[in-house]
């Protein structure tokens, strides 16, 4: 049994759709069960979650978050970076 304070685990070990490997995946079932609104609105795009009334995370249908990455491509650095300085003392 998980809380509500523990990782997201994936659920299934299948082909996860391209650019999408290594994010967790959680079922939709509960969340659109307790706020289905919430899923209606998500279909039709975009929503932007608040916290604390700031914005604090984006919903995005998976064609949209796919066309967004394809866009950010040329924009990619190339990585891992190390910042190199000085230790203190």
């Amino acid at each position: 049994m998980t809380g509500p304070d523990d990782p997201v685990r994936p659920t299934r070990p299948g082909d996860p759709t391209e650019g999408l490997e290594r994010f967790p995946r959680a079922d939709m079932g509960v969340i659109e069960e307790a706020q289905p609104k919430l899923v209606d609105a998500c279909v039709q795009g975009p929503v932007v979650l608040t916290r604390h009334g700031h914005d604090a995370f984006v919903i995005l249908p998976v064609d949209q978050f796919q066309r967004l990455a394809l866009l950010a491509e040329p924009f990619r650095l190339s990585g891992p970076f190390t910042i190199e300085g000085e230790k203190p003392g």
